[in-house]
C-alpha cells in the first residue's frame, strides 16, 4: 500500500492527467521511448549509480500515479512508491550474436507497444550489449504523463558526462544553444509564468485594461475575439478520417526506424529559403510521404499534422508537461521550394495563434468530464491526424555514458491516433530521425524510410541551388 506523504505527493496538472486520461484507448497511448547508441559497454556499476542519482533528484520517477476516486473522476495523485526497486525498471541484457541496430529498434518498438503497469512508477529502461560486436545501445521508455519531450532531454542529459572519465558529482550537460525555454518573444513574470500565459489568465487590471480597449475601439476587440475562437476552433476541431486515403487504419502495432542526416545540410537549407530548421523538417517529411503514396498508386494532396509546440519556461521543473499541440493542414504536391514556404506560412500563423495560450484552460475544463468522454472527445480529435512532426534539440556536445560515446540519439516519439510520429534529435554535429509508425497504416515501413530520406534529399537541393547561385 503506497503512502500519501512524501515530497512527491500532488495532484498531476492538467496537461499530465489529459495524457494520462487518454491511454484508456489502446491506440492513444503515449510512450515515450529514446535509444542511445553507444560506442562500447557503459560500466554496470555506473550505469545504476546515474539512475540512482536520478530518481533521487526527481521523485517522480519513484512515484505511481493513484486516482482520486474509483470512477476516475478529478485529477489522480503523484504517491511515493515505497517499495520502489530501481532494478524492476533498469535492466542490462546481451543480444544474440549477430546483433545489429535493427535489433535494438525490434526490441524498442515492442517495449513502446506495452502499456506501463499502473502500479509501479512510469518508466523502464534497458543497457543493451553486444551490438555489431562491442557497441552498446540503452533504450529509456517513459510515460508522457512523466514529461514532454524538451524535459525527457533534460532528465537524460542528468545522466550523461562530457568526458569519457565518469563525472563527480550531478553536473549536467546543457542543451543545444537556442533551445526555446518559453514561447518565442516570451519573458517571464515575477510568478515564473511565460509573459504570453499572463496575456491569457484574467486579472483585475486586465479585465480593466480590456474594457478600455473595447471602447476605444470595439472593431478591434472584436475581431481578436474571432481570431481566438478561430484558432481555439481548429485546435479543437474533431477530425473524422485522415485526409490520407492511403493511412487509415489504426491498430496497437508500431515499427520503428531511423535517419541519420546532416545537421549542416538543415541549416543551410534554412538559410538558403529563409525558413527555420524546423520548416525544412517538416517540409522533407511532407514530400516524403507524398512519395509513399505516390509508390502505392494513391493520392494524398493535402495531410493533417500535429505538431508540439515547446512553452517550457527557465523556471518549470524537468518533469510535467509545457507545451500545446498545434493542429494545421498542409499541401503536399508542387516543388520542395513552393512546399516549404507555404509550410512556413502556416507555421508563423500558429506560433501566433492567441488559442494555443488557451491549452491549459482548457484542459482543466476537460478534468471535470468523465474520462471516457475526454478520452472520447481527444480522440476524435487525434485519430484524425495524418502525422505528428516532433522536434527536439539534443546537446551540443559529444556526450558520454559511464564511459561510452553516444554515437546516436534517436527519439520515438508517441503516434498520438496518427498513422506516424517523425522525430528529430539534433545533437553534436549529428541529426538524427527516428520513425514511429502503425503498421496498420504503413504496412510498408522500408519503403516509407526510402521515401523520407528521398523526401529530405529532395529538399536539401534547395540549399545546392542557392551555392550554385552564390558561385556563378
Amino acid at each position: 500500500m503506497s503512502s500519501r506523504t512524501g515530497p512527491t505527493d500532488g495532484a498531476l496538472s492538467s496537461t499530465d492527467n489529459l495524457l494520462w486520461t487518454i491511454g484508456r484507448d489502446p491506440i492513444l497511448r503515449t510512450p515515450v521511448v529514446a535509444v542511445l547508441l553507444l560506442d562500447r559497454s557503459p560500466r554496470w556499476d555506473q550505469v545504476r549509480g546515474r539512475f540512482q542519482e536520478l530518481t533521487e533528484a526527481v521523485p517522480r520517477l519513484r512515484s505511481r500515479v493513484e486516482p482520486v476516486s474509483a470512477l476516475g473522476w478529478g485529477r489522480p495523485m503523484w504517491v511515493a512508491h515505497d517499495g520502489f526497486d530501481l532494478d524492476v525498471h533498469l535492466r542490462r541484457m546481451v543480444a544474440a550474436s549477430p546483433a545489429t541496430l535493427r535489433t535494438v529498434l525490434d526490441l524498442a518498438q515492442v517495449m513502446g507497444t506495452t502499456a506501463f503497469d499502473p502500479e509501479l512508477p512510469l518508466w523502464e529502461a534497458v543497457v543493451v550489449e553486444g551490438i555489431a560486436g562491442s557497441q552498446a545501445a540503452l533504450v529509456i521508455k517513459l510515460h508522457h504523463a512523466l514529461v514532454d519531450g524538451v524535459g525527457g532531454m533534460d532528465l537524460v542529459l542528468h545522466l550523461l558526462d562530457r568526458s569519457r572519465a565518469p563525472r563527480r558529482g550531478a553536473a549536467k550537460v546543457d542543451r543545444a544553444p537556442g533551445t526555446p525555454g518559453h514561447r518565442e518573444g516570451g519573458s517571464s513574470d515575477e510568478t515564473g509564468r511565460p509573459a504570453w500565459l499572463q496575456q491569457v489568465l484574467p486579472t483585475s487590471r486586465r479585465v480593466w485594461d480590456a474594457s478600455a480597449r473595447a471602447l476605444r475601439d470595439p472593431l478591434a476587440q472584436i475581431n481578436r475575439a474571432r481570431s481566438m475562437g478561430e484558432s481555439v476552433g481548429r485546435l479543437l476541431a474533431p477530425a473524422r478520417r485522415p485526409l490520407s486515403s492511403l493511412m487509415t487504419a489504426r491498430s496497437l502495432g508500431r515499427r520503428f526506424d531511423v535517419l541519420d542526416l546532416s545537421p549542416d545540410l538543415l541549416r543551410e537549407t534554412a538559410i538558403a529559403t529563409g525558413g527555420t530548421m524546423n520548416d525544412v523538417f517538416v517540409t522533407a517529411v511532407v514530400r516524403g510521404l507524398w512519395r509513399y503514396h505516390h509508390d502505392h498508386d494513391s493520392e494524398a494532396p493535402h495531410l493533417r499534422v500535429l505538431m508540439p509546440v515547446n512553452v517550457r519556461s527557465d523556471s518549470d521543473d524537468v518533469g510535467g508537461n509545457h507545451f500545446v499541440p498545434a493542429r494545421f493542414i498542409l499541401p503536399t504536391c508542387g516543388g520542395p521550394g513552393e512546399c516549404l514556404h507555404r509550410v512556413h506560412e502556416i507555421a508563423e500563423s500558429w506560433k501566433h495563434a492567441p488559442g494555443l495560450g488557451l491549452s491549459d484552460i482548457l484542459a482543466s475544463a476537460l478534468d471535470h468530464l468523465p474520462p471516457s468522454l475526454t478520452t472520447a472527445l481527444w480522440g476524435s480529435m487525434l485519430k484524425g491526424d495524418d502525422f505528428v512532426a516532433t522536434n527536439v534539440p539534443g546537446p551540443r556536445i559529444e556526450t558520454y555514458l559511464a564511459g561510452a560515446h553516444v554515437d546516436r540519439f534517436y527519439a520515438f516519439a508517441p503516434t498520438s491516433g496518427a498513422a506516424l510520429n517523425v522525430a528529430l534529435v539534433t545533437a553534436a554535429g549529428r541529426a538524427c530521425v527516428g520513425i514511429n509508425s502503425d503498421t496498420a497504416a504503413i504496412a510498408d515501413g522500408v519503403t516509407l524510410t526510402r521515401c523520407l530520406q528521398a523526401g529530405f534529399d529532395e529538399v536539401f537541393t534547395l540549399a545546392h541551388s542557392r551555392r550554385r547561385k552564390v558561385s556563378a
